[in-house]
């Protein structure tokens, strides 16, 4: 049908693009007043501060939402075994070639640079080699638990019930106003001293998989409930943005309280935000993408390989320019434009031909 083309379509160059912003929001780490990331310029700017939180609030959200319908699709038409099978192919295997490969490459550039004092092992060790790997990791853990789920019948049929029933008897508007307060149990089970954020090995923790479950869950129920799809990717994008303002609004002066129930709406209003991105993005990709096109195609094929190899070449590219004393946005939009450059080139003229690096950097 051409209308369900047309909703993969729109849905799998979302995912691209959301991956490619990879480059956007670690270059603007360099400029980042706060310092906080691996290396950073002595010039810098506040508004990349800004660009940093407005691209984490949807980002990784929208992608974990997109990866679910996906995922669901997947093992509805292909069976749970070849899902695994393939997934484990995907997914884990290019995150350890570049976790050895190129991330190792990074760290060494890094010690040379004098950005790690210590050693290069023990860095990496640490958990220095995930880096801008960890949503893969997240993802692979989802697709494990799906897995196992979908294999357990008794599993299987509560899914599917609890879908039912949430899908007959809840509105999704009201669905969405619900979800935020998984975010606040989340924050509660942490008080009663369950250790959300111990670290595991230096690479996760159980609150970071925990609260980017849902959106992965969410993707599920969007592919078994087609008239939600329809919904979440149809909001008006005016009256969208007018509730986001207001959301905005209302969680700054939150914010000014103190006490346990103005901590509770700041972070309630804080996950509601992100919900709503969500559903923006959704939409806006929806009205966008009218059809397919080879350029799409190209983008959805090559964002794998950008997303891999991007990380590096910004740490590279940061190195070079860091001291140069350019602006920060010249400096910016250079390294950006370069990557993003290098990168396909990479994926067209290294990866895409090859079969043993294209099995190797996409898991194909």
């Amino acid at each position: 049908m051409q209308g369900s083309n047309k909703r993969i379509d729109y849905l799998d160059v979302m995912r691209s693009v959301l991956m490619m912003l990879g480059i956007v929001l670690h270059t603007a780490h360099l400029y980042n007043p706060s310092q906080v990331w691996l290396i950073y310029a002595p010039e810098n700017h506040p508004f990349f501060n800004y660009l940093i939180k407005a691209i984490a609030t949807f980002r990784m959200p929208a992608f974990l939402v997109v990866s679910g319908f996906f995922c669901a699709m997947f093992v509805i038409r292909y069976g749970n075994a070849h899902f695994l099978r393939s997934r484990l192919k995907r997914i884990l295997l290019p995150l350890l070639v570049c976790a050895i490969s190129l991330n190792v490459l990074q760290a060494v550039l890094l010690h040379h640079f004098g950005w790690i004092t210590g050693d290069v092992s023990s860095y990496l060790l640490s958990g220095g080699w995930v880096q801008h790997l960890w949503f893969l990791l997240d993802l692979f853990i989802f697709v494990v638990l799906l897995s196992l789920a979908y294999s357990m019948a008794p599993l299987r049929r509560l899914g599917q019930r609890l879908n039912t029933v949430a899908v007959k008897w809840l509105p999704l508007p009201l669905f969405i106003t619900l979800l935020p307060l998984y975010g606040l149990l989340l924050v509660t089970l942490n008080r009663l001293g369950l250790p959300m954020y111990h670290s595991w090995l230096g690479i996760t923790d159980l609150y970071e998989v925990l609260s980017n479950l849902p959106f992965f869950v969410f993707g599920l129920m969007l592919y078994h409930n087609p008239g939600w799809l329809q919904q979440f990717s149809k909001l008006n994008l005016v009256y969208g943005m007018l509730a986001l303002l207001l959301l905005y609004g209302l969680n700054y002066l939150v914010q000014q309280g103190s006490g346990l129930i103005w901590q509770t709406l700041t972070l309630y209003t804080a996950l509601f935000i992100r919900w709503i991105c969500v559903a923006l993005c959704f939409s806006l990709f929806n009205l966008a993408v009218t059809r397919s096109h080879q350029y799409w195609r190209f983008l959805s094929e090559a964002s794998y390989s950008v997303y891999l190899f991007h990380h590096v070449i910004v740490i590279g590219f940061g190195l070079l320019l860091i001291n140069a004393g350019l602006p920060p946005l010249l400096g910016f939009c250079l390294i950006v434009g370069t990557t993003l450059a290098i990168t396909l080139a990479i994926h067209k003229y290294l990866i895409a031909p090859n079969k043993i690096l294209r099995l190797l950097f996409n898991g194909k």
